[in-house]
């Protein structure tokens, strides 16, 4: 969850609440991505990943606490969205919402959704048991955070960014986060700020290998938390979906 999360980040009030430093992606390029939505008032609070025609990745801490609806591919209505219902939702059942821990949930869908160039599943990363990125490696995260830094403005049109892997190790440092990197997170962000995800892009994807199409891409994380957004030394922190794999997300597919 993209906001003040302890003392320390009570003093790096959200001076930047979006998808920062990003930019418009063309249009249904991120044919994976989706919108949760409150049933009643349609309005955007999260995202999430599709990976099959009723299933999706999300964070733990995107709760639903009454049926929320999934738009694919947009956050307003258009001719190639599809809109369906959750009916369930898995958390892993070890998730702590102080430390954001197995921050991970798995989306089950009321009904499929019809698979096309439009809406089409994201591959998941093969199963680890421990950090397997490397340093620098270029990842994309994507959503519908917050534009404004004075008041809730969504945007209409999704926005991306790329950052780069940060090790665990660097992450851990005294002068970033200090040892709140547990096992099952990781780190995406520029030493200096000034790139990040941000409120309303929780639970929305990080992925991998995306190259010139989004095709060749896979999941590897969904976003989580961190201090303040953009901030020097403060990279977003994401879930690793790989590290989940095995012992949860397959287990619940």
């Amino acid at each position: 969850m993209k906001f003040a999360t302890a003392v320390l980040s009570l003093a790096m009030a959200e001076t930047d609440v979006r998808v920062i430093g990003g930019y418009t992606p063309p249009a249904h390029r991120e044919n994976y991505i989706l919108s949760l939505q409150r049933s009643r008032l349609r309005s955007h609070f999260c995202g999430a990943s599709l990976v099959s025609a009723n299933k999706a990745i999300c964070a733990a801490h995107s709760k639903f606490i009454n049926v929320k609806i999934l738009r694919c591919n947009s956050y307003k209505s258009e001719s190639s969205q599809q809109v369906q219902t959750v009916s369930d939702q898995k958390s892993h059942p070890q998730y702590n919402s102080s430390t954001f821990a197995n921050d991970i949930s798995v989306l089950t869908m009321l009904n499929s959704f019809t698979l096309n160039d439009y809406v089409r599943p994201i591959a998941l990363p093969a199963a680890r048991s421990s950090e397997w990125m490397t340093s620098g490696t270029s990842l994309r995260v994507c959503g519908w955070g917050n534009t404004s830094t004075t008041e809730n403005v969504y945007p209409a049109t999704l926005k991306c960014v790329e950052v780069p892997y940060v090790t665990n190790a660097d992450c851990n440092a005294p002068e970033s986060y200090d040892g709140g990197i547990l096992s099952g997170m990781f780190c995406a962000g520029l030493s200096q700020g000034g790139k990040d995800a941000c409120q309303g892009d929780s639970g929305g994807p990080v992925t991998k290998d995306f190259g010139t199409s989004v095709s060749d891409s896979i999941l590897v994380g969904a976003t989580s938390w961190g201090y303040g957004c953009a901030q020097p030394n403060y990279p977003g922190v994401y879930s690793d979906v790989a590290m989940f794999r095995e012992d949860f997300i397959d287990q619940n597919m």
